[in-house]
């Protein structure tokens, strides 16, 4: 597909034409290829709009003249200039932002210790099995020294 946006619907399996509900779809937006699009309706495709107004590279003549063609936008960015000038917000918003970072960096601590034991344990295991350390090393990825400490 070379669409930007889709759209999904809940239908029942065997009969096709059976919707679930009216009330449900399920929308993606592929952010790469609208911004890839060599025209952009701003004018008559609200979609549009407002992808040309989360994107932080907007000049502020374009932003200004998404402002004042669609309401919605523009209480949306008087609502961002508000809570961009609430101290308390920022600072919520802040911890939110490191809170994620300590998160993220965790994880990926645990899975590259997670990874680092695996490799240590395959390496004892084939050690058991007599295996050489040159063996072992293909296998693992482990060094020539690592494997001797084991």
């Amino acid at each position: 597909m070379d669409d930007f946006h889709t759209v999904f619907h809940l239908w029942e399996d065997s009969h096709k034409d059976c919707l679930l509900t009216d009330a449900l779809e399920i929308h993606f937006i592929d952010v790469k290829k609208f911004n890839a699009l060599p025209e952009k309706d701003i004018k008559n495709d609200s979609l549009h709009r407002w992808l040309t107004f989360f994107d932080q590279s907007i000049s502020d003549d374009l932003l200004k003249g998404l402002i004042d063609m669609d309401a919605a936008i523009y209480k949306a960015n008087e609502k961002m200039i508000f809570l961009a000038n609430d101290k308390e917000v920022l600072r919520l918003y802040n911890m939110r932002e490191m809170a994620q970072i300590d998160y993220n960096s965790g994880m990926k601590k645990a899975r590259d210790e997670g990874k680092a034991e695996a490799k240590t344990e395959t390496a004892r295991n084939l050690l058991e099995m007599n295996m050489t350390h040159e063996q072992i090393a293909k296998a693992t990825g482990l060094t020539p020294e690592e494997i001797n400490s084991l």
